[in-house]
């Protein structure tokens, strides 16, 4: 197992190409020296690089990175980034995963610089270098998620807890909920704001005979209702199930959102995958951001982009909370009573905790078979 970069001048090389914040690039070449000379450091670089990553271990779970104590010991406020050195260890294999599929050095540059954002962003939140979401990097280097225009792109399998099902005479589309889907009276998944089960809720039923699809309704907005439908399977088709591949879709901290901007970086991702990876048959897109937390329609006019953005897709019941869309709008280190009401969405969402609303992120897919991106309204 040959770790590169364990060479000063291919760290400084390839931190340098993914352009790494330069203040975070001498901390991570000064740790070699450390690491190749102090036994105890090596040993647990290499245990962590065979076991966490070259397992796959860490494409696998969402958790916060564990650092050891000697890590911490010997590195202080800046050991996370000993960890980020092991993980950059995937850099020449994403370079070569990129030749290998002819994709051109300017897009792994654009996508692998995301890393260097974070470490920026950390800087600018706490005040020095790190690694705040290791969690989040294993997908741009294994090369599984690709920057095209403004959104990043990554193939996955969907989860199935909801069905999409496509009537073309009425072209129409609805999803149903799963079976087994536990969801309060109103419709809300159970535990969106980490909150308690509640006692008037209902468990979703899903069932396939020979002429219907019965199940749970959602409406656009991710309610599911407590009632059932019956679909006819001679009026409509079953779309989305489980496994079928999506493209999941992630916004960039960097990006300058407009919908326009959104559209185009869409039509790349079309024309990208039928060229370089032309064995993924995707039906369209699936998310998870803050952008989905459906409260923002009261908040913003119809003319957000945001608000234009969360029509493209339907939502789905998701135990989503507040933290995602604070992480954002205010930062995971500002408490509720230091936030400033400074811009007008700070202040709403203010307003909306302090009267003690809830405020929750979702799901939500886009399915091409509905029509083009940018032009569809599930909500009308």
């Amino acid at each position: 197992m040959e770790l590169l970069l364990l060479s000063k001048d291919l760290t400084r090389l390839y931190c340098r190409k993914i352009l790494m914040p330069e203040g975070a690039i001498e901390i991570l070449v000064n740790m070699i020296n450390k690491i190749n000379n102090d036994q105890k450091l090596f040993d647990i670089y290499m245990d962590f690089y065979r076991n966490h990553i070259v397992s796959g271990y860490w494409t696998t779970v969402w958790e916060p990175l564990t650092i050891h104590s000697y890590v911490e010991e010997v590195f202080g406020n800046e050991a996370s980034l000993f960890y980020l050195h092991a993980a950059l260890q995937r850099l020449p294999l994403a370079e070569q995963k990129y030749s290998e599929r002819g994709l051109s050095e300017q897009l792994f540059v654009e996508t692998l610089r995301d890393i260097g954002v974070w470490v920026q962003n950390a800087y600018h939140l706490v005040g020095y270098y790190a690694i705040r979401n290791f969690s989040w990097i294993w997908r741009h280097l294994e090369a599984r998620l690709f920057r095209l225009g403004r959104m990043q792109f990554m193939e996955t399998k969907f989860s199935g807890i909801v069905k999409g099902f496509y009537n073309a005479k009425e072209d129409t589309f609805m999803l149903l909920c799963g079976e087994g889907m536990e969801l309060r009276a109103n419709g809300d998944m159970q535990g969106v704001c980490n909150k308690e089960k509640t006692t008037d809720g209902f468990v979703t039923e899903y069932e396939e005979t020979n002429d219907y699809f019965i199940g749970n309704p959602i409406t656009p907005m991710g309610k599911g209702l407590n009632q059932q439908v019956k679909l006819k399977r001679d009026e409509w088709e079953k779309v989305l199930d489980k496994d079928d591949t999506l493209l999941e879709i992630h916004i960039p901290r960097d990006t300058a959102f407009d919908m326009e901007s959104i559209r185009d970086s869409y039509l790349q991702a079309k024309e990208f995958y039928a060229t370089y990876f032309p064995e993924v048959k995707y039906k369209g897109m699936v998310c998870h951001t803050w952008l989905f937390t459906p409260q923002l329609r009261e908040m913003l006019p119809p003319s957000s982009n945001i608000v234009k953005f969360q029509q493209q897709f339907y939502l789905y019941p998701t135990a989503g909370s507040v933290s995602f869309l604070w992480k954002f709008v205010f930062n995971d280190l500002t408490e509720i009573k230091d936030a400033k009401p400074d811009t007008s969405l700070r202040k709403q969402v203010l307003n909306y905790l302090q009267e003690d609303k809830e405020i929750f992120d979702m799901k939500g897919i886009f399915l091409d078979i509905c029509g083009d991106f940018g032009t569809v309204s599930y909500g009308k």
